[in-house]
């Protein structure tokens, strides 16, 4: 049994940035997850007062389980790992 997702609040826009790229690259992804995507991501940019770490984190993992297979999510793990060093 694999682990629970998880996205710490401080990496959480690192989060942002990696699902963005996978939503756009990914040529299988469907226009409504780009556009609910982009919606946090408007949000969070435009208003980044109103909308904490932990609160950017928690919308991202959401979005992530509706629209990110499994086998995805281990090379987004990978891509943030990467970006961290």
């Amino acid at each position: 049994m694999s682990r629970p997702r998880a996205i710490q609040a401080a990496e959480a826009p690192l989060w942002l940035a990696v699902l963005l790229g996978y939503s756009f690259s990914d040529k299988s992804a469907q226009r409504a997850a780009r556009m609910d995507l982009l919606g946090i991501a408007h949000d969070a940019t435009a208003y980044p007062d109103d909308i904490p770490g932990w609160r950017l984190a928690q919308l991202l993992l959401g979005w992530s389980d509706k629209y990110v297979p499994a086998n995805d999510w281990q090379r987004l793990q990978a891509r943030v790992r990467k970006r961290r060093a």
